[in-house]
């Protein structure tokens, strides 16, 4: 079982790329970390997107159905 509050986003990324079942998912890292580096590091660890808090709901649900469509 994934247990969130032990581990960040990354860390769960990372679990969720490395088992077949999950790998395939698309995710959307939702972070307050709105560096370029933060946003670049997300991605180049598997992220299909990502998004700084606080956004918008439009944005996001725009953003899931972008990403469905793409998988």
């Amino acid at each position: 079982d994934i247990m969130m509050p032990n581990m960040d986003g990354y860390e769960l990324l990372n679990v969720l790329r490395s088992d077949v079942k999950t790998q395939l998912i698309p995710v959307i890292l939702l972070s307050a970390k709105a560096s370029e580096t933060s946003k670049i590091q997300g991605l180049d660890k598997g992220a299909d997107d990502y998004l700084v808090k606080p956004f918008s709901t439009p944005e996001l649900i725009c953003r899931i159905r972008a990403n469905i469509e793409c998988s």
